[in-house]
């Protein structure tokens, strides 16, 4: 189901933002990567934003609610935000003119999981989303060449999907299913915490059919798989959130390939423990030999070697957030108004980051 945009806004009571003429003309002109994330602004309200490469503020638009993550098309550039899971709108920004292309919502019967991502041709995006009757997840299939008309949807085998990947190959969906049903007659409850149901897929983006299916050890069940990235072709690296006794102690990061399957890093359970049991978001360094882990409750940031998955060092940052890839590497941001490139620059900001950092690839030649 979609949502007119004047009907939307009226009804949610988001605003428009300016953007100024000059901001705007030298963005657009500009042939550097950016950002885009959800944050809570210095008034205590909600945006999306988009930053330029330094962490400095391009463009914002107000939303009615906090956002999470976003799906990020290369050609031509648009960024979409998803409102936090639970949710009920996605706004679509036109990344060349800064303006908004459309708001959308899934049907009543489905809430937006947070996440998404465009097809390798950018004329659809997929949505994770709870088909909360059923209780079963789903991928929202949306046009993005018709104003993100619905056009149908996919299951992804599993409960509560939170992120969900195009894998290089640009045939293959890869779904973190968390396993926590929800309802919204119940907001922000989990429903079955004893019997938890965690799963990792593959999909088919063509047919929508089941390729591969992995879940964790018994001992595991209830480690919520929520964020992923890409480290090679193949193989995914994941951050989990436990929901058993605050005393347990285990690693809560690993990976997927077609060899080994759902695989825990062999991590110190000391700095695991430094987690407070939180991973927030999962990058790749543009080399593919890093990968970060964050953790906002646990305020600190991972670095791994994605050879050999040990872990690096452990950095220190209050409410660290969001984290992408980056031209120098990586990039962090924090609820305190962080944003840090791994060389050490960035910039300091009133805002508070949420969970999720997606990097704008520069507009192509």
């Amino acid at each position: 189901m979609t949502t007119s945009r004047r009907a939307f806004l009226a009804g949610a009571g988001s605003l428009l933002l300016p953007v100024p003429a000059a901001l705007a003309a030298e963005f657009a002109g500009a042939n550097e990567p950016a950002f885009v994330t959800a944050r809570r602004n210095a008034g205590g309200g909600f945006d999306m934003a988009i930053l330029g490469p330094h962490g400095e503020v391009l463009y914002s638009h107000r939303m009615a609610a906090r956002g999470h993550s976003a799906a990020v098309r290369a050609q031509p550039r648009t960024a979409v935000v998803f409102a936090r899971r639970p949710g009920k709108f996605a706004i679509a920004v036109d990344v060349e003119s800064l303006t908004v292309d459309a708001v959308f919502a899934p049907p009543p019967d489905r809430l937006f999981e947070g996440h998404g991502f465009f097809s390798a041709d950018g004329r659809l995006l997929f949505a994770t989303e709870n088909d909360f009757d059923a209780e079963r997840g789903v991928l929202g299939i949306y046009d993005a060449t018709g104003g993100y008309a619905r056009v149908g949807e996919f299951p992804t085998y599993g409960i509560g999907p939170h992120e969900a990947l195009l894998l290089r190959d640009g045939r293959t969906i890869a779904v973190a299913n968390g396993g926590i049903i929800t309802h919204p007659d119940y907001p922000r409850q989990k429903l079955n915490l004893p019997d938890m149901a965690p799963n990792f897929t593959l999909i088919d983006i063509a047919s929508g059919d089941l390729i591969a299916e992995a879940a964790l050890p018994h001992d595991y069940y209830q480690l919520s798989l929520r964020h992923m990235a890409e480290a090679a072709p193949g193989v995914i690296w994941f951050g989990g959130q436990y929901e058993g006794p605050k005393t347990d102690r285990l690693s809560l990061v690993g990976t997927f390939d077609a060899n080994r399957g759902l695989t825990l890093n062999e991590a110190d359970l000391d700095a695991m423990a430094r987690l407070d049991r939180y991973v927030g978001s999962v990058a790749v360094t543009p080399d593919g030999e890093t990968v970060i882990t964050t953790s906002p409750p646990g305020g600190v940031f991972l670095e791994w070697n994605a050879a050999t998955r040990q872990m690096r060092r452990m950095h220190v940052v209050p409410d660290v957030a969001g984290t992408a890839s980056a031209p120098t590497g990586y990039a962090v941001t924090s609820g305190t108004g962080v944003f840090r490139l791994s060389d050490g620059t960035g910039t300091q900001s009133d805002a508070a980051f949420d969970n999720h950092l997606v990097p704008i690839p520069p507009r192509a030649a």
